[in-house]
């Protein structure tokens, strides 16, 4: 199926690269069929990209790739909703939504609201952290980089 997307054009895309999100994502909750999509000009980014609504995506990260101590702890029962099972082995991926700055070092990411996609099972959910020191805005790259 050909989907319109916000910054790749239209492209080509398979039933089984869908992955539902119950739930929406925070402030898209009418937002439920996502893919991921590769930004070729960089490993580190890639595009969440709403199947129905072109001008819904958001750039995300794996944040381990810039933050080696970030610790995500999250609730059994909500991992179940999107079937991972935490008493056995899952495919799944967590990223997090980056926010471009004006200038691209002063692009943040939001390490408050992880987001969890089962590979296997094509489930999706934004969690919210609980008693957690990570804010929605925390600075990419550090003071000085890129000066």
């Amino acid at each position: 199926m050909n989907i319109k997307t916000k910054y790749l054009g239209e492209i080509e895309v398979s039933e089984e690269q869908i992955i539902h999100f119950p739930n929406g994502l925070l402030g898209f909750e009418n937002s439920k069929e996502f893919v991921l999509l590769d930004i070729v000009e960089s490993p580190y980014f890639k595009f969440l990209q709403d199947v129905h609504n072109s001008y819904i995506s958001f750039t995300i990260i794996n944040p381990w790739d810039f933050f080696k101590d970030y610790d995500v702890e999250l609730d059994d029962g909500e991992l179940l909703k999107i079937d991972i099972d935490p008493n056995k082995e899952n495919h799944m991926e967590i990223y997090s939504v980056v926010t471009l700055g004006s200038k691209f070092k002063e692009s943040t990411t939001n390490l408050l609201a992880p987001i969890v996609i089962n590979l296997s099972a094509k489930k999706g959910k934004q969690f919210i952290l609980n008693d957690s020191t990570y804010t929605t805005k925390h600075k990419l790259f550090p003071e000085g980089l890129g000066e």
